[in-house]
């Protein structure tokens, strides 16, 4: 139902929403009257109200149209809030859209019709007196969406203007870039050709004085003019102004590795790198270059050798009955051993270097779990192969305690001294019923006085 009052007498009046638009008459003071269209909360009763309903006539004929008298009861509160706040809402956001509009349409015309018929779907008396002149009715959905819709294909075609309206620009300004190139290209064109012989002596006066970096940009904007002369001279000190620039990087360079601790690989890896872009091939920083890369990999290696336990730990203790320290050295091998039962099981041996107040120094190799075949009467050997040199012997005897699980190297400053030129050392030995196996250390990094 529409619900609505008369202008001249401002008697409330109801009709149904197929009404909309249609003229006629009041039924209490008979003024002519155009039926408005809906509002969104506009109340959609199935029963009129009690009363009796009045006819009235359209100005083109005679028709007999009900038209209801508000009835006694009145409008819940509700309702009239909620077409008070649809109505709110009809002006606020056709507001915007009115403003919206204007800002578009000077700019993009074209984008500001679908943002002015959004406008009016929107704003109230814009679409009740198109409705009423035009006698159709539009569903408050269908004004909300036709609005939504409207104003998504404006803002489109608002920013496809933008974007052609930029594009234009900046094909206007590289035309006009172009052209003043030309003109400028045809200006140093003509002026050498009036001027070569002083812009000649001016240059070579600039390289007598060792102004090489002025002397290039002095032929700076006349190389490339087609001028054979000038090119050549370009080409001779630009190389002379490259070499200038290569040598001072060279030297910065130079300083910083001078800076540089002794250990820090990784600070002179960067610097051979950025000496070998400027010397590509260079022998000297290729080597060096190639040096401070493998001490970086071997660092990393040491490393992840310690956290698997196969680089060199150190150990302090005190001797009982001397009363003074005793120290060692220890290191984890790198390979394993597997021996049959009863030693099954994946083991790894230990070298030990030890300093002893009573019992000196001694170099011991242990296993967990099997037999030495290394008896104390007639002793027995290892083999001991440092890095890549060729095996030595070395003789060797079981602890006092007839531990069959150790045997003490002997030659402790021998050994000691091949072990600190190498970074490995591989030592075979032979075990009881498993013939002789090699265990390898990793024993760079040593830290031993």
């Amino acid at each position: 139902m529409i619900n609505f009052k008369c202008d001249q007498c401002s008697k409330p009046i109801q009709v149904s929403k197929e009404m909309a638009g249609k003229q006629g008459k009041c039924p209490y003071c008979a003024s002519p009257l155009i039926v408005p269209a809906p509002l969104v909360f506009d109340i959609d009763e199935t029963h009129a109200p009690d009363g009796k309903p009045t006819s009235w006539v359209e100005s083109l004929g005679k028709v007999d149209v009900p038209v209801q008298p508000a009835g006694p009861k009145p409008v819940p509160l509700a309702d009239k809030a909620k077409s008070f706040i649809g109505t709110l809402l009809y002006w606020i956001f056709g507001l915007l859209f009115a403003g919206w509009t204007l800002t578009v349409i000077l700019q993009a015309p074209v984008a500001a019709i679908p943002l002015l018929i959004a406008t009016v779907l929107l704003l109230p008396p814009l679409c009740n007196m198109l409705m009423a002149k035009f006698q159709f009715d539009l569903q408050p959905s269908v004004r909300v969406i036709g609005a939504v819709v409207l104003g998504v294909a404006g803002m489109l075609l608002f920013s496809n203007h933008l974007r052609d309206e930029i594009t234009a620009e900046n094909k206007a300004a590289e035309s006009a870039a172009a052209q003043k190139k030309v003109e400028q290209k045809k200006a140093d064109t003509d002026y050498l050709v009036a001027n070569k012989p002083a812009i000649t002596t001016q240059f070579q006066q600039l390289l007598d004085a060792k102004k090489i970096i002025e002397a290039r940009n002095l032929l700076q904007k006349y190389k490339g003019l087609g001028d054979a002369d000038v090119d050549a001279m370009f080409a001779k000190v630009d190389a002379k102004v490259k070499d200038i620039a290569r040598d001072e990087q060279t030297a910065s360079l130079k300083a910083k590795l001078a800076q540089l601790g002794k250990d820090d690989y990784a600070g002179q890896e960067t610097i051979y790198k950025a000496l070998l872009a400027l010397y590509p091939g260079n022998k000297e920083y290729t080597d060096k270059l190639a040096a401070a890369s493998h001490e970086i990999k071997k660092a990393s290696e040491f490393q992840q050798r310690r956290i698997a336990g196969e680089a060199w730990d150190y150990e302090t203790t005190q001797d009982s009955m001397s009363q003074k320290p005793v120290t060692t050295a220890f290191i984890r091998s790198t390979n394993r051993l597997s021996f049959d039962f009863p030693y099954r099981g994946a083991q790894q041996a230990t070298l030990q270097l030890r300093k002893h107040p009573r019992w000196g120094q001694d170099v011991i190799l242990h296993i967990q779990k099997g037999q030495f075949l290394c008896n104390s009467y007639n002793g027995c050997s290892v083999s001991v192969r440092f890095g890549n040199g060729k095996p030595k012997q070395f003789s060797a005897g079981e602890p006092s305690d007839n531990n069959s699980t150790a045997v003490f190297i002997r030659g402790y400053n021998s050994f000691v001294s091949e072990l600190r030129k190498v970074d490995k050392i591989y030592i075979e030995a032979q075990f009881y019923k498993e013939g002789n196996r090699t265990m390898e250390f990793a024993v760079d990094g040593l830290d031993w006085k």
